[in-house]
């Protein structure tokens, strides 16, 4: 099974996001936009393993004692991977969250590498990379998009990513409190 840990963000914020992006989706409809039920914001990405029972227990075990904390947008914006560009919307940084994804990284590091500078974003579409000109159009509209929300996060959630129609399917596999 093909798992994630993740902030599930509560439903009116992603309404609050999905609505303030809808001018923006419907200019791009070309775009492949995640459905507003699949907004979280990673964690850790475990990939694919059957050790979602271990995985549960170890990560109760480290974070039994992490605390609930606030979450605050900044802006939307985007990168490129490869020939591909992901936009998102960005969150402030938060010390608590952090700390709880070092302390992740640090338990299952030698089991799933994970290496990269954590980024705490939200994606809400991919795209081909266009053109040099529609990319610095695109550019200038997407800074210009302000959606602000904010939310208590008091739970993180394991995942499992079910692959296989048009858009994946996350189904909750466990929900872990924090203090």
């Amino acid at each position: 099974m093909r798992l994630f840990l993740a902030i599930d963000v509560p439903k009116p914020v992603k309404e609050k996001i999905y609505q303030g992006l809808s001018s923006f989706r419907n200019e791009y409809r070309d775009f492949n936009w995640v459905p507003f039920e699949n907004y979280h914001i990673t964690l850790y990405f475990f990939g694919e393993t059957n050790k979602n029972e271990s995985i549960d227990r170890r990560i109760k075990k480290v974070v039994f004692d992490q605390e609930g904390f606030y979450l605050y947008s900044n802006a939307l914006d985007f990168f490129v991977r490869g020939k591909k560009m992901i936009i998102f919307l960005n969150f402030q940084r938060e010390r608590k969250l952090e700390k709880l994804v070092e302390k992740v990284n640090n338990e299952f590091f030698s089991d799933f590498h994970q290496e990269k500078k954590y980024l705490p974003h939200l994606t809400l579409a991919r795209c081909r990379l266009p053109s040099k000109q529609q990319y610095l159009l695109l550019k200038k509209k997407i800074k210009r998009i302000r959606i602000n929300v904010s939310f208590p996060v008091k739970k993180i959630i394991l995942f499992q990513s079910l692959l296989g129609g048009k858009k994946p399917v996350y189904k909750k596999i466990s929900t872990i409190s924090l203090a």
